[in-house]
């Protein structure tokens, strides 16, 4: 049968297609991040939000394909931006507490939460754990924002449904999988909370403000 995702990470890195221009399988859709390099900006994000930012912690789920994929770009953007990376692993919700206070241990100085399907699931509780520890946080989707993180930079899921639903309508007039693109996100969103920048006392630079594609009040 075949099998059209809407969101997925990697998806030639994590061996679900062998192309994203030619899946040779019986499995195409939509990625939801298909480029290293959007950890590097988000890191990027932070460090001019908080500029003397030395030490950043980040959350992840040491053995998921996302955090494996993710980690060398963000060292190579951490030495760039002179910043120390804390890792912090969790493996369910009760890690959580422990895990902010190894970031307290530790001295951190900002969280930025890995896309990890854990992390994603627990997105609320780790924004309000990270405004509740002074923590200014960047996360991969806006849902956090919503909540109470910082910032988040990532692609809109609901873009991806139109075009799963056009790769859909192929498959079914006959068209194999395996000859079908994957499709990559256009663009990325960022989004600002500036509730929280209030209560974290940081000023938004003006310039970042002014990319924001939504700024929560």
């Amino acid at each position: 049968m075949p099998i059209v995702f809407i969101s997925s990470a990697y998806p030639v890195e994590i061996g679900l297609v062998l192309s994203l221009a030619h899946p040779g399988g019986n499995i195409t859709g939509s990625a939801s991040e298909a480029a290293t390099e959007t950890n590097q900006k988000r890191l990027q994000i932070l460090k001019e939000i908080v500029p003397d930012l030395e030490r950043t912690a980040v959350m992840r789920v040491r053995h998921e394909p996302f955090t494996r994929l993710a980690m060398p770009s963000l060292e190579l953007a951490a030495r760039q931006l002179e910043i120390s990376l804390i890792p912090v692993d969790i493996k369910s919700a009760d890690d959580l507490d422990a895990a902010f206070g190894d970031m307290k241990n530790s001295k951190a100085q900002a969280l930025l939460a890995l896309g990890a399907v854990l992390v994603h699931s627990l997105t609320r509780q780790i924004a309000d754990l990270a405004l509740a520890a002074g923590l200014p946080s960047c996360h991969v989707f806006r849902e956090a924002v919503t909540a109470s993180g910082l910032v988040s930079l990532g692609p809109d899921l609901a873009a991806n449904i139109p075009p799963a639903a056009a790769q859909i309508d192929k498959i079914i007039k006959g068209t194999s999988p395996a000859d079908i693109p994957v499709e990559q996100p256009t663009r990325y969103e960022l989004t600002i909370n500036l509730r929280t920048a209030r209560l974290l006392n940081l000023t938004i630079p003006p310039a970042l403000l002014a990319q924001a594609d939504e700024v929560i009040e």
